[in-house]
């Protein structure tokens, strides 16, 4: 499911360059014949490639960022999937005692797992609901009574990955979302669309010209969608961070 504000951008954007092709080659039927001499195309293409360079490197580094983003979200599933297997191994070995602890940490992967990877549109969880299952069992493993030294590690080393499960999940709560502001959005599409008018003001007027200046505008726009998708990777579209890390974490902890 694609965010409806990235899918409003990308079609201004869209209507905004293919607009700017025939722009430029309506102008260039109204402007003088000298308007349009060789030298003033090398002046306008010269400027064009300007505005294209930095076109380019804009959205490299959106590129970058948006990946980055995705790696670190990816990196932070992967680490609680982790963590919540580890802690689930630690109460095992504890034994029977920890019984409890072992119900609440089942609860809270499931949750977890509905709530950032809902099977459906409406998730079967609420964030609260998540929070509330997660500090029933830091509660349920502060309750331990450790008999000996071996059951006090046991006890450590759990609190110590509860712990690290807290900061995984705020770290995917204080997730922004796509960091590209809508000013800086607007401005490029403008940037756009001057290097499409530019295009289209010594370009022939011809079916296959204006097919190519569609095209063109189509691939520009699914990378500016692509970017904005890869740049908030916990919202369900396109390319989202993979959810099988957590599934697995569920089959695992959910073994008797």
């Amino acid at each position: 499911m694609i965010d409806s504000s990235s899918l409003l951008i990308c079609v201004m954007a869209l209507v905004a360059m293919f607009g700017g092709g025939l722009i430029g080659i309506f102008v260039a039927r109204l402007l003088p014949a000298h308007h349009l001499s060789t030298s003033s195309a090398s002046a306008v293409k010269l400027m064009a490639t300007v505005v294209v360079s930095l076109t380019s490197l804009v959205l490299a580094l959106m590129l970058s960022s948006a990946n980055s983003s995705f790696s670190v979200n990816a990196g932070i599933v992967k680490k609680l999937s982790s963590d919540l297997i580890h802690l689930d191994h630690l109460l095992r070995a504890y034994g029977p005692e920890a019984d409890e602890a072992r119900a609440n940490l089942r609860a809270y992967t499931a949750r977890k797992n509905d709530e950032l990877f809902p099977a459906s549109t409406v998730p079967s969880s609420t964030d609260r609901e998540t929070s509330d299952r997660l500090d029933a069992l830091l509660d349920s493993v502060l309750s331990l009574t450790p008999a000996d030294r071996r059951h006090t590690a046991l006890v450590q080393q759990a609190l110590a990955i509860t712990s690290s499960i807290y900061a995984e999940r705020w770290l995917l709560w204080e997730n922004p979302g796509t960091t590209v502001p809508a000013q800086f959005l607007f401005v490029l599409t403008f940037w756009l669309f001057l290097i499409f008018v530019s295009f289209g003001l010594f370009a022939p007027a011809n079916l296959t010209v204006i097919a190519s200046f569609f095209l063109c505008s189509l691939a520009v726009t699914g990378a500016m969608l692509m970017i904005l998708d890869l740049g908030d990777p916990m919202h369900p579209g396109w390319v989202q961070v993979s959810g099988e890390p957590l599934r697995r974490a569920v089959i695992e902890i959910g073994r008797p």
